[in-house]
């Protein structure tokens, strides 16, 4: 038996779900996962997948999707459902069936119904598992005994979205603690949504406490300043915000920027590097995963560029380039220090207008560019707009830089 936090359950508890909201949950009844939605008031429906997976096991693929026909509860038309919560079904059902499935409950979608999954990345279990919840968004995953296994199937999320039809990656999540290992958690939205990426909402609920026990310094960033004074309460401008997203307050730059994407680049990179990509390569898989929008008017990099090179910084913003518009900015912290911080730190919008900051203990990895200079120069086709310099109290000093697309005279 192993513990597994749902950091993307979390994250729609937080974000997606409000009190009223309809879930379609597909595990079974007895696994005790309901009683989470239950609490918010939530209208749940339980499909019990896994019980016809092993009924129909045996059986050919029309007969298998009739059975799944016969099987799903019937629901008033007027029923439109906000979550889908699959666990880890998807695992153990073939393409076709999948696509049956979204032909069976499309009625009851609508545009931005968010379906959220777990798929394993290492061996494949015989059956899927119990998920049985011990407190807030953390779950007893017990695997069920087969004599004879399920067939299994290996999905990426392009597959995924191929097979599912009409929707799009809102977000990944994996190798974050408290999570098991050999699962990634993935969240596809469905529908012509505005914006694939973008936040529905955001607040201070019980998944920011309960995955981050910690106290942010907050901190005046001038040059941060100056690159939302490009976005700031536009409802067209678009930010993508590159930080972590599960644990964070969104609310506050939510409302300063017209669309808000989110993507955690340094954890979709260091994925990618573990498949064997080139860097180059590694870096346009995870923003294409990213699925962003053209024409993003500011791009909040915080302090992912200390983690790499210069010459990989310039892979890096050489691809987000791309995706700015004209005049558009970026805006990044560059650390004054030896050694870097075991990963990425912690960056959000308080109230006060100013940056709540929380950066990870220093680890042994020496910081890999020279100097701010060359981190600069390894931004040719961009101007410096603003800068400003400090020092994390307790931490260490930091330059700022926000930079601005340069558009060349036509």
């Amino acid at each position: 038996m192993l513990q597994h936090q749902s950091f993307g359950i979390a994250a729609l508890v937080e974000e997606v779900i409000q009190p009223g909201a309809k879930v379609l949950d597909l595990g079974c009844l007895s696994f005790g996962t309901t009683q989470t939605f239950l609490e918010l008031s939530c209208q749940t429906f339980i499909e019990d997948l896994r019980s016809l997976l092993l009924e129909i096991n045996a059986l050919d693929s029309q007969t298998r999707a009739s059975r799944l026909s016969e099987h799903l509860t019937k629901k008033p038309q007027r029923i439109k459902i906000d979550v889908v919560l699959c666990w880890d079904l998807l695992n153990f059902m073939e393409p076709e069936l999948i696509t049956r499935l979204i032909e069976e409950i499309q009625p009851h979608l609508k545009s931005g119904t968010i379906f959220h999954t777990m798929l394993y990345t290492g061996t494949m279990p015989t059956a899927p598992a119990d998920f049985k919840r011990l407190s807030g968004f953390t779950f007893n995953s017990e695997q069920l005994t087969l004599q004879e296994p399920l067939p299994t199937y290996r999905y990426s999320s392009l597959n995924l979205m191929k097979t599912m039809g009409n929707v799009s990656l809102r977000d990944s999540l994996l190798h974050r603690k408290g999570m098991r290992k050999d699962l990634i958690e993935m969240m596809f939205e469905y529908g012509n949504v505005k914006s694939q990426n973008a936040l529905q909402a955001a607040g201070t609920s019980g998944a920011i406490s309960a995955f981050r026990q910690i106290s942010l310094t907050e901190l005046p960033l001038t040059a941060f300043d100056a690159a939302m004074s490009h976005v700031s309460r536009s409802p067209i401008s678009k930010v993508l915000d590159v930080g972590k997203k599960v644990g964070r307050n969104m609310q506050f730059l939510q409302r300063e920027a017209g669309e808000l994407f989110i993507s955690d680049l340094y954890s979709a990179i260091l994925w990618q590097c573990s498949r064997k990509e080139s860097f180059e390569g590694a870096v346009h898989a995870a923003l294409k995963q990213a699925s962003l929008p053209e024409n993003l008017d500011c791009i909040l990099l915080w302090d992912l560029l200390n983690f790499f090179s210069v010459e990989e910084i310039q892979i890096i913003t050489s691809a987000l380039y791309q995706s700015l518009s004209n005049a558009g900015v970026m805006h990044f912290l560059l650390f004054k220090q030896e050694r870097l911080p075991v990963n990425c730190g912690v960056f959000e919008i308080q109230q006060s207008g100013l940056v709540g900051t929380f950066l990870q203990p220093t680890g042994n990895k020496p910081v890999k560019f020279r100097t701010i200079t060359d981190v600069v120069k390894s931004l040719p086709q961009m101007k410096v707009l603003s800068q400003g310099t400090g020092r994390i109290p307790s931490g260490p000093s930091y330059h700022e830089i926000t930079m601005q697309k340069v558009v060349k005279d036509q």
